[in-house]
């Protein structure tokens, strides 16, 4: 598990033509997209638009405490880097989460940091259920960019489809 969470590690999106592939100080593989990249960006548009379905079973027993969020956040360079979040709490009309993963350009911030957020800073969601991962939209577009074995171990824990709802 402990690989498979590396391997979600945060997304950036960015103004590069292709992707690139970078690592954050702890070892967690980076991957940046251009802000214009068709396929993450419907990604995107699909998780922000099935986040009913993430938030009618957050924190529900039988994800046992796997729900996670990934996060636009501001960095450095005028961009954003979307990045995973757990430990999530809504608070003053927004959500207050830990970061999931150790962050590329975020200075400041360190796995494990407290972050404030807003719904449209989400980008995709995920949580783990019966030994599989649903949601990850972003996660699945990246596949083709991974290391051939992070890509096949992720291929196995991720569900069929991103939604129990589509699930055969």
């Amino acid at each position: 598990m402990l690989r498979i969470v590396a391997v979600l590690a945060a997304l950036s999106l960015s103004a590069v033509a292709l992707p690139a592939m970078a690592q954050t100080a702890g070892g967690d593989p980076v991957i940046d997209y251009s802000s214009k990249d068709a396929a993450m960006n419907a990604a995107i548009d699909e998780a922000r638009r099935t986040l009913p379905m993430f938030w009618a079973g957050f924190g529900a027993p039988d994800r046992r405490g796997t729900d996670t969020l990934k996060v636009a956040i501001p960095d450095a360079g005028g961009g954003r880097e979307h990045i995973w979040v757990n430990r999530i709490a809504q608070v003053d009309g927004g959500y207050i989460a830990r970061l999931a993963n150790e962050p590329a350009r975020l200075p400041g911030l360190s796995l494990g940091s407290q972050v404030r957020f807003t719904e449209d800073q989400i980008s995709d969601w995920s949580y783990e259920k019966k030994g599989r991962l649903w949601g990850s939209f972003t996660t699945r577009v990246m596949l083709p960019d991974l290391d051939p074995a992070d890509a096949a171990q992720l291929r196995a824990y991720l569900s069929d489809t991103p939604t129990e709802s589509t699930a055969h």
